[in-house]
């Protein structure tokens, strides 16, 4: 049999989350112990791994930090194989879309320079953005961004490959 290897998920979040409401997702979501899970800023994680014994390894591995732009956050979660299995990428978005009556923006299989983005109500939107140091910044996208009216609208991104 083949193990899944491990994966990174990749997102940005229309809402800025705090660290114990994305801890209590990350549980729910993954179906893991507490003990299995890190979360932390991207800032402090040295810090506070510093009592944690280096050969500790985390099922799930989350860092966050906020961002400007159209995003208020970013976080990166590190996912063993086996829970990867459980919660693919898209899944993982549509998820913390809904709990978090967010927007969030994951890349998968899409063209370079092309995202995706899942809304609340769980419709998968494809778009285009400019992105500079930590600012996140949609210039267009396949259907209309709730509380983004200035996104120019163009349903040509599903065709480019």
């Amino acid at each position: 049999m083949t193990e899944t290897e491990a994966t990174g998920y990749d997102c940005l979040s229309s809402r800025l989350v705090s660290e114990s409401e994305l801890r209590a997702f990350l549980l729910d979501c993954f179906e893991t112990a507490e003990w299995q899970l890190f979360v932390g800023h991207e800032d402090r994680v040295a810090e506070e791994l510093r009592d944690i014994p280096q050969d500790v390894v985390f099922s799930v591995f989350c860092t966050y930090r906020e961002v400007l732009g159209h995003f208020a956050m970013g976080f990166d979660a590190g996912i063993e194989g086996r829970l990867a299995d459980r919660v693919g990428r898209r899944e993982f978005a549509e998820r913390f879309a809904a709990h978090f009556d967010a927007f969030v923006l994951y890349g998968d299989t899409e063209p370079p320079g092309l995202w995706t983005v899942i809304l609340a109500d769980g419709k998968r939107l494809r778009v285009a953005m400019d992105e500079e140091d930590n600012r996140y910044v949609l210039y267009a996208a396949t259907a209309p961004v709730p509380g983004l009216s200035d996104i120019r609208v163009d349903d040509g991104l599903w065709q480019l490959r």
